[in-house]
């Protein structure tokens, strides 16, 4: 009885997001960590990434840092209004932030994860509009603005002013559910998450992290194996995403990237800037993380310095924070994950707001 109902729970995709969304973020929302709901002590108990993404990939205990929570920004409503609005379209260095009350001057801040489809955005005209186009430095190799999730407007629509609406209105997701109810038990009964999610309910629990950190801390001391995602620094300080290493991947900062490939992507970002500003908005500005590695161990390879040619070379407006995160003294990111610390993110937040491309217009 107990099978057939862990295999039902794994069958219902709904509920695994949702137990997915509480146990990997718990550990960033004090007030449901300490909930003591029979869900949260089932279901929301995961080292997964309380301690980063890249060591609930190998638990290497020697790299078992608890993250910091991210510094939250709420909207100060005493402010007197501005009449502007900040668009950002990004990735996860940004996403599941509040950033309303970040950035100076702008009323709201709308940002849209790229990852996921979304759009057309439909921007309110009676507000001036500002975007900014931010890429974690892996995430801008190979970037083709025509291949993106984000549904566009076309040339009729733009003539009919499809692009403008009175007020603001939450940008909508482009992907629906399935057309009909057979599609939708299709998709339950079949679903091709199913050996994850039972995974994921099985033994994603804390109470294997000892187990699974004395396997890795035996392979890691035997044959220095890990998983194909995740290295080690050179001075074994951090761990680091293999991708941004690895040459021979599409992301890696020590790929060798030559001047038509990034001819290309200078045009593609200019196609970028092209339609968003076709569509309303009053700027369109770039700004690129640098990966981790890019910081800290570029000199293990050759390093090919597509960010920096990327900001030396654009049309567009640069944020740039290379040269501020290469001589700052404190750490500005997670030792055993990929993203950016909360001291990371807010020197970029502060970069921003130091531009005056946003506060003179």
């Amino acid at each position: 009885m107990g099978s057939v109902a862990i295999l039902l729970t794994a069958m219902n995709q709904s509920f695994i997001n949702k137990v997915k969304q509480d146990r990997y973020f718990d550990h960033l929302t004090p007030e449901e960590a300490t909930n003591h709901s029979f869900y949260h002590k089932v279901f929301v108990r995961s080292d997964h990434w309380r301690y980063g993404d890249l060591y609930g990939l190998c638990f290497l205990p020697a790299y078992k840092f608890k993250l910091e929570p991210f510094r939250k920004y709420p909207h100060n409503d005493k402010l007197a209004g501005t009449n502007r609005v900040l668009y950002i379209i990004g990735d996860s260095y940004l996403a599941d932030k509040e950033l309303d009350g970040a950035f100076k001057g702008f009323d709201r801040v709308v940002f849209l994860d790229d990852r996921f489809p979304f759009g057309p955005l439909a921007l309110d005209s009676n507000k001036q509009n500002f975007l900014i186009l931010e890429f974690a430095e892996r995430n801008l190799n190979g970037y083709d603005f025509k291949k993106t999730s984000e549904a566009k407007w076309t040339s009729a629509d733009l003539e009919g002013k499809l692009n403008f609406q009175t007020g603001y209105q939450p940008v909508s997701g482009a992907a629906g559910l399935p057309a009909n109810l057979w599609e939708r038990i299709n998709r339950i009964l079949f679903n091709k998450d199913l050996s994850r999610n039972l995974e994921l309910l099985l033994f994603d629990d804390r109470a294997f992290t000892p187990l699974k950190e004395m396997k890795a801390a035996f392979n890691y001391k035997i044959t220095g194996s890990l998983p194909k995602e995740v290295a080690v620094s050179t001075d074994k300080s951090r761990l680091l995403m293999n991708a941004t290493i690895d040459p021979g991947n599409k992301q890696s900062a020590f790929r060798q990237i030559g001047s038509e490939e990034l001819d290309g992507l200078l045009g593609n970002l200019q196609q970028a800037q092209q339609y968003y500003r076709a569509i309303g908005f009053k700027t369109v500005s770039l700004a690129i993380i640098p990966n981790p590695v890019s910081i800290y161990d570029a000199k293990r390879m050759t390093y090919n310095h597509l960010l920096e040619r990327v900001e030396k070379k654009t049309t567009l407006p640069v944020i740039s924070i290379w040269d501020d995160f290469k001589k700052a003294p404190q750490n500005l990111y997670y030792r055993s994950d990929t993203h950016w610390n909360p001291s990371g993110m807010d020197s970029w937040i502060t970069e921003v707001n130091k531009k005056q491309i946003y506060r003179n217009l």
